[in-house]
């Protein structure tokens, strides 16, 4: 019997800015590389293309973009709208020299994304008709209701917590049983993303070492996606690096919002083993490492690893916001923690803070003496502008206050258009923020 063949969609985006920070459709392949183990075949088709000979050295690249017309409800945004990844001219061509696919497989990640994610799925339904096709990924997972009456080509919208419904609905539409159906929870036993379709080289691999959150904070969804706490086994990251290694693979990404928690027995063993490996990897974690767990040891073993930078969340230095928004950070702590990164031989240009900027209501200000005392440690800010996401306490406390109807409409729950703008922080102010902190990080990268 031939095998059911399977095509898997990274779709392009529209947005007024876009960047390849380490971005990578994970969920998207480990479903895949899942389909395969069970017998099927897989292909690809990912419209986030980069500028190739632009792509840094830790891997970042900028997407291809050109300039579009923006959404009705969008035009009087005095911002530039792009089409980030290649032009629907290039993905109709590629799709015509795609052998007819049984299953499409389309992600679509933020959940002011999903125009992108419904012109591609209008795309392949009328290229591939017959084909039954499957919208998931974290924009479906947080507007559930929005997405079924938005993708209604699809044959089905699937949120992260219905794998049940997706296995299913897959032994119900194809002459298949799975034999292999874990949950996308079980991350010690996922299969290896399927990275191998990328005909060139791989650039970076994300690492999955944990799923769900220690700590509640109010602006993050990820309590919301995954309640439960998963850890990775140590061996079984340190068995992932040494295969793509084996393939060629030199940079990873944690990809982790919980790495340092129990880190006596999960992160620690973990660097450990990285170190003692007979190769050498970069490793870098756009998700920050939360700086009240970092002691001395986890400081000297990040080193060990080879981290080339270490980014941690401070959030914000006002003590009322960083206890209203999770606790987990304070002033004090988070100095110790660059202490300990200094001590470890860390330095200052390898070492980024996060800071949060346009919660509601707050003020400009507090970014300000935020980005200063960063500075008066030796450490870059990262301004972290707000993303309102749904099913947050931030979200589901402060939404009405929005300068726009984020509830109704996703496209506007994107943090360039700053929902929460307001007298007491402008985008005037946010403009001098950015210039701000560019000048202080500059001045002690120049003083290295």
């Amino acid at each position: 019997m031939k095998p059911v063949t399977a095509l898997l969609v990274n779709p392009y985006i529209y947005d007024f800015s876009a960047y390849s920070f380490w971005s990578s459709p994970l969920g998207l392949l480990t479903i895949g590389a899942l389909l395969r183990k069970n017998g099927f075949e897989i292909n690809k088709v990912d419209c986030l293309r980069v500028v190739e000979e632009k792509r840094k050295d830790d891997g970042r690249a900028p997407f291809l973009k050109e300039k579009v017309k923006p959404p009705d409800c969008l035009k009087g945004i005095k911002k530039r709208f792009r089409r980030y990844g290649i032009a629907p001219e290039t993905l109709n061509k590629e799709l015509s020299a795609i052998e007819k696919p049984h299953l499409i497989l389309i992600t679509s990640i933020m959940t002011y994304w999903y125009p992108g994610a419904r012109e591609v799925l209008t795309i392949l339904r009328e290229v591939f008709p017959s084909a039954k096709i499957i919208v998931g990924g974290i924009y479906p997972s947080l507007c559930y209701e929005h997405a079924q009456a938005t993708m209604q080509k699809a044959d089905m919208v699937i949120s992260n917590r219905q794998i049940e419904k997706f296995y299913a609905f897959i032994e119900g539409v194809f002459p298949v049983k799975l034999s292999y159906k874990p949950s996308p929870d079980d991350i010690n036993v996922l299969p290896y993303p399927a990275f191998d379709l990328y005909e060139t080289t791989i650039p970076f691999v994300p690492l999955l070492t944990s799923v769900g959150c220690m700590y509640k904070c109010t602006y993050c969804a990820t309590p919301y996606m995954h309640p439960r706490i998963i850890r990775r086994q140590p061996q079984s990251v340190l068995e992932e690096i040494c295969y793509w290694h084996e393939r060629g693979v030199k940079r990873y990404v944690i990809y982790d919002d919980n790495f340092l928690y129990k880190k006596e027995a999960y992160a620690k063993p973990l660097l450990r083993g990285i170190a003692r490996l007979p190769f050498s990897i970069d490793i870098y974690n756009p998700n920050a490492l939360n700086a009240s767990l970092i002691d001395s040891e986890i400081a000297l073993l990040l080193k060990e690893a080879n981290f080339k930078e270490v980014r941690v969340g401070f959030e914000t230095k006002d003590t009322f916001l960083q206890q209203s928004t999770g606790g987990k950070i304070n002033t004090n702590s988070f100095e110790n923690a660059i202490h300990h990164l200094f001590e470890a031989g860390f330095k200052k240009e390898t070492i980024g803070a996060y800071t949060l900027a346009g919660l509601p209501f707050q003020r400009w200000e507090d970014v300000k003496a935020s980005i200063d005392c960063l500075s008066d440690l030796g450490v870059k800010a990262l301004i972290a502008e707000y993303t309102p996401i749904p099913h947050t306490p931030l979200f589901q406390t402060f939404y009405m206050h929005a300068r726009y109807p984020i509830k109704e409409e996703p496209l506007f729950q994107n943090n360039a258009l700053f929902p929460f703008a307001w007298e007491g922080f402008t985008e005037e102010d946010l403009l001098n923020l950015k210039h701000y902190v560019r000048e202080k990080n500059r001045a002690f990268d120049n003083s290295m």
